[in-house]
């Protein structure tokens, strides 16, 4: 099963943001490396959508779009079920309980940095979101996503050297 972006996002809004600033970027941040772990140690995305490579790093479009008003700004408060207000949109069904643990791990891991350092992160050497950039010489056409693969053997990659299980990446 697999959820929005900002159910996502929403979570660490709700269980952290008392704990640590959140801005825009790094919750973007945030959200893309819940759904690549989810991605390595699964099998298959945590996230609708797939992360596109954008200037600051991976992006979720949908996820930009409903936070973009915060600019640089810390999000104060999670976004609506719907435009006309009401409880946030959440995580809910089976694996909620096991994703909320994904989200408190990566906050453990993550959750201590910065929007910038975050980003920072996945424009290393190596990242799919620098591999990307630099098979286009960093001109990178709008809406470019990152394949699944390449977020799979990246996070593949970092679960392996600390001895996590991996699941092959499921095909459709």
């Amino acid at each position: 099963m697999t959820y929005s972006p900002v159910q996502i996002a929403n979570e660490f809004l709700i269980n952290h943001a008392a704990t640590g600033a959140i801005d825009p970027l790094k919750l973007q941040k945030l959200v893309y490396f819940a759904n690549g772990w989810w991605l390595a140690t699964k099998g298959q995305p945590l996230a609708s959508e797939q992360p596109q490579v954008w200037r600051h790093g991976p992006v979720f479009k949908s996820l930009y779009a409903t936070f973009a008003r915060y600019r640089w700004n810390d999000i104060d408060s999670p976004a609506p079920g719907s435009p006309f207000g009401g409880p946030p949109k959440r995580i809910d069904g089976q694996h909620a309980g096991n994703v909320r643990g994904l989200l408190d791990w990566i906050w453990q891991e993550y959750g201590g940095k910065s929007g910038v350092e975050l980003s920072e992160l996945t424009h290393a050497k190596g990242t799919p979101w620098h591999s990307i950039a630099e098979e286009s010489n960093y001109r990178v056409r709008e809406n470019t996503p990152i394949p699944l693969a390449k977020d799979w053997d990246y996070f593949a990659g970092l679960a392996r050297a600390r001895g996590f299980d991996v699941k092959p990446l499921a095909t459709a």
